[in-house]
């Protein structure tokens, strides 16, 4: 059996990863906006908004396995100017993300999953494995529009909504359930930038 501390430093490992997602994802919308990508500006700033959804699953997840209250400032360090430097062009900042997205669903958070399956913790597991779905759904959304940035085609301006249980992110309308954690149409929050 392995230790129920190796699972919490996994939710810490990933607390840390989601939040330089959220920063990185804010300074991407940006430079998008800078460029005259509005959509790509906006599809940055909601998927920043549903990777701190993921923070607050994955900080829940350590308070209640704990029994005490964590604080995020004790083991987030986030070396602001090295993501800031990290930012390039709307493409290759689009292909950043969609590295990063293919990283946390296939390997960080499918380790993660192992680990708390066989330690029994299913709140650390319940956690990841929202996680890693909408980060599946994330990195396609990525795709499609570098796709459409790489054919010069016109982005249309959609309404994105983000289920604000799991992160999930969904264009145009809400589905009446959500896909990834079977949460109603409600539970959709409309993103405005």
């Amino acid at each position: 059996m392995i230790l129920l501390s190796v699972v919490i430093e996994n939710l810490k490992e990933a607390i840390i990863g989601e939040s330089t997602a959220v920063i990185k994802y804010r300074l991407f919308a940006e430079k998008a906006a800078k460029e005259g990508f509005n959509e790509i500006s906006k599809l940055f700033n909601a998927i920043s908004t549903a990777e701190a959804i993921h923070i607050k699953n994955h900080l829940k997840a350590i308070e209640k396995i704990t029994y005490s209250t964590t604080d995020l400032n004790s083991f987030v360090k986030i070396d602001q100017n090295k993501i800031r430097n990290s930012v390039e062009g709307t493409r290759e900042n689009l292909i950043q993300a969609i590295s990063g997205e293919t990283f946390e669903f296939k390997k960080m958070y499918k380790a993660f999953l192992k680990t708390a399956k066989r330690n029994d913790t299913y709140l650390a597991e319940f956690s990841f494995n929202l996680a890693r779905n909408a980060e599946i759904v994330h990195n396609k959304l990525f795709i499609k529009y570098l796709k459409k940035l790489d054919n010069n085609e016109k982005i249309k301006d959609l309404d994105i909504f983000v289920c604000q249980i799991c992160g999930n992110v969904e264009l145009g309308t809400p589905p009446k359930i959500c896909p990834i954690c079977e949460h109603e149409q409600i539970f959709f929050k409309k993103f405005i930038k």
